[in-house]
């Protein structure tokens, strides 16, 4: 903490643009006059700025991790055959290999005659 004390007749004839500073430990306050009627006063401390930073940095990473896991497309849906289209592979298979059958029948019957 950083406490600074001004009476109120210094701050009025202070020029435009000049100020004060008192720094305790880590804490800075800064007093300023920036035109005729207003007075600037900052303050900051380097843990809290510190404390700013690590927390800012924190949030961007976690900001790119949601943004990059929002990007990958979800898995297809792959959708199983119905019964009936069940039905039409098996006798499709079932043809075919039926057909083999018979040409391969003719062309060893023929061989033999």
């Amino acid at each position: 903490m950083a406490k600074t004390v001004f009476p109120t007749e210094i701050l009025n004839t202070i020029p435009i643009g000049t100020g004060f500073s008192k720094r305790s430990g880590q804490a800075t306050v800064n007093v300023s006059r920036i035109s005729g009627d207003s007075i600037e006063v900052t303050a900051t401390c380097d843990s809290l700025a510190r404390q700013v930073i690590l927390l800012t940095e924190e949030l961007v990473r976690i900001r790119n991790e949601t943004s990059e896991e929002v990007k990958e497309l979800p898995p297809k849906v792959i959708k199983e055959p119905t019964g009936w289209q069940w039905f039409q592979i098996w006798t499709g298979r079932i043809a075919v290999l039926a057909l083999v059958l018979i040409v391969i029948k003719r062309r060893l019957s023929n061989k033999k005659t």
